[in-house]
């Protein structure tokens, strides 16, 4: 039974409680963080197909702050900011194929391994909706560019095997990928012939 002044249990127990409710705050702002990086990602990437190249570079660059910023402070909470991370490579790494003609590498966006992995295979979607936009416009020669991409992804990513714990979604995204080239491919052929 507890005397007047309260055991010694409960200055541990109150100190317990703010050590989790900073960790509650911390992991507050970080899903912030997080939510505001996968929509900017999302915008940077509309603003593109849409033709909008330099406001989609400005996006992208303040998004580089803002992973910069949550890089810092989400240690412990990975598994929560790896979307983030991911839509944050797919937009990077779709701006640069489209716009410079390469691929934007780990080494220079520094994010988590398994996001930018993720991030590539999502942007042969991107590519795939440009292709398409491409053809309509009767572009031929720059979707088969864009097709060598899409191609290029797959096939580099092939070989990838890890278990789902290690990189998630990833078999799931190497099929939906396969399956957009072989759609990407057919439409080409077909709009040649």
């Amino acid at each position: 039974m507890a005397n007047k002044e309260g055991s010694p249990i409960d200055k541990e127990i109150e100190k317990y409680e703010r050590q989790l409710e900073d960790k509650e705050k911390l992991y507050d702002e970080i899903s912030l963080e997080s939510r505001d990086i996968i929509r900017g990602s999302g915008i940077a990437i509309t603003l593109l197909h849409n033709g909008n190249k330099k406001e989609s570079k400005d996006k992208i660059n303040l998004l580089s702050k803002s992973v910069k910023s949550l890089l810092g402070k989400d240690s412990g909470f990975r598994y929560y900011t790896l979307q983030a991370y991911q839509e944050y490579a797919e937009a990077q790494i779709f701006y640069n194929l489209l716009i410079n003609d390469r691929f934007v590498v780990l080494d220079e966006i520094k994010i988590p391994t398994e996001s930018y992995i993720l991030g590539m295979l999502d942007v042969v979607g991107e590519l795939k909706r440009e292709i398409i936009s491409l053809l309509m416009s009767r572009n031929v020669k720059r979707s088969e560019q864009l097709f060598h991409y899409m191609e290029e992804i797959y096939d580099k990513t092939r070989t990838i095997r890890f278990p789902e714990v290690i990189l998630p979604g990833f078999r799931k995204k190497q099929d939906v990928a396969r399956i957009q080239i072989e759609s990407a491919g057919n439409e080409i052929v077909l709009f040649k012939r």
